[in-house]
């Protein structure tokens, strides 16, 4: 689902930028969450270390600055392939972390994803979740979309959203918690195929045509 992801590397799955745990614990009133600490002990809205608060949001708080990558109490901090990764799951210390200068944790599923987000108290975002947090990243020369190689996290300081996430364009791809089944979003059906021309509110591509759109980085949607 990470269609704006233009020309982004394609080298194997990974963590998302997570978001911080459930708002809804929070907003019921539990102290125990992350974000009911963020929330009961911080007047400002400061977020944990690694974490950019996102005011205009109204399902979470918190989300992850970089590309989140193995921590640093993991037996691989830089998994190479499917093997590494399912060796970091099951140490029950490992858990994703977001850093500046880190490499992004790739080879993983988004099952694995979810579960190294859950360790760390986060989750993942939801299309319009992670589209929000993407919103006003710079045009895709200020993001590495070569192709050929993967940069640390943050490594491209000028590639960063509004709201101070980095990476959010190219460089590897991200996983979401939505679902898209036989060509079905939410309850409608996606285009088969074509350049983007249009979105709805969340990011996902409404109609697509031939040729492509400057407004859309010319991305093509599968």
């Amino acid at each position: 689902m990470k269609w704006l992801k233009v020309g982004a590397v394609i080298v194997g799955a990974l963590v998302v930028t997570a978001l911080g745990i459930d708002a809804a614990d929070t907003l019921s009133g539990s102290r125990n969450t992350l974000l009911g600490q963020v929330i009961g002990g911080a007047s400002q809205g400061a977020c944990p270390q690694g974490m950019v608060s996102m005011p205009m949001a109204t399902t979470f708080t918190c989300v992850d600055a970089y590309e989140a990558s193995p921590s640093k109490s993991c037996p691989h901090e830089f998994p190479q392939n499917e093997l590494e990764t399912i060796e970091n799951m099951n140490s029950a210390e490992c858990k994703s972390a977001s850093e500046k200068n880190s490499e992004a944790w790739r080879f993983i599923t988004r099952e694995q994803a979810f579960t190294a987000c859950m360790k760390a108290g986060k989750r993942l975002p939801s299309s319009n979740e992670w589209y929000l947090a993407a919103a006003g990243t710079p045009d895709s020369d200020s993001c590495n979309i070569e192709g050929s190689t993967v940069l640390k996290t943050g490594e491209r300081e000028t590639c960063v959203s509004a709201t101070g996430v980095y990476d959010a364009i190219g460089n590897v791809w991200e996983w979401t918690s939505d679902d898209v089944i036989e060509g079905t979003f939410n309850g409608r059906n996606l285009p088969a195929t074509g350049y983007v021309t249009q979105v709805d509110s969340a990011g996902i591509a409404v109609l697509t045509g031939a040729e492509g759109s400057q407004l859309f980085g010319e991305d093509y949607f599968w």
